[in-house]
């Protein structure tokens, strides 16, 4: 039987809140996909990015040291990540307002569904940091074993589907005050721009931080 020491593990799930709440690319995309596709929409999405939470922290957890060891591949996923989400972005600041309808197709003209949310999370640094952080950090200041794990893992896919939940609600929220085409447009766009920026400051945070 596993005991937590109950202030380490109130420190914890501090630390989960304030990385899985914050703006990532988790909360941007979701806040993006429920002001087009509404709460209910994002559903799907957003099993996906559980999932996806769980298992990734799960494989960090199981091979910390490996992932700790290799930083080509932690740059890789850096690098591939923000480029995805720059992608994203951009598709997201360019569709059209709601309602109506073009021929080309974008990211943000379909939901995305349960694969792309669990995908996601592995191309997603900020996860990656997170959860070695997690594992290595918190952790071990309330045990040893693999039960620590999957405590941790279960707990944070907790928190983070709250955190996209309310994020894709904010979204939808929303969707229906900027009912006009030009407002939803141009919350389109600033929604895009907001992830754009998320995904340069994953790529180039240290330049980024160095300017002020």
């Amino acid at each position: 039987m596993v005991t937590l020491d109950p202030a380490e593990f109130a420190i914890t799930v501090g630390f989960m809140f304030f990385m899985c709440w914050t703006p990532g690319p988790n909360t941007m995309l979701c806040a993006a996909h429920g002001n087009r596709h509404g709460w209910y929409g994002s559903m799907p999405l957003e099993a996906g990015m559980a999932v996806g939470f769980f298992s990734i922290a799960i494989l960090v957890g199981g091979g910390v040291e490996f992932v700790r060891d290799n930083d080509v591949l932690l740059d890789a996923v850096k690098y591939i990540g923000a480029a995805y989400m720059l992608y994203l972005a951009v598709h997201i600041a360019r569709a059209p307002p709601i309602g109506q309808s073009e021929d080309h197709e974008a990211v943000a003209e379909k939901p995305l569904g349960p694969l792309a949310g669990f995908l996601l999370q592995f191309v997603n640094p900020k996860s990656w940091v997170y959860f070695l952080l997690l594992m290595t950090e918190y952790a071990s200041r309330l045990g040893e074993g693999f039960p620590i794990v999957v405590i941790l893992a279960a707990t944070t896919t907790v928190i983070g589907v709250g955190s996209v939940l309310f994020w894709s609600g904010a979204g939808a929220v929303l969707r229906r005050v900027f009912a006009d085409p030009k407002s939803s447009a141009r919350v389109n766009l600033g929604l895009g721009l907001i992830l754009a920026f998320v995904a340069i400051d994953i790529a180039f945070h240290e330049q980024l931080y160095s300017l002020f």
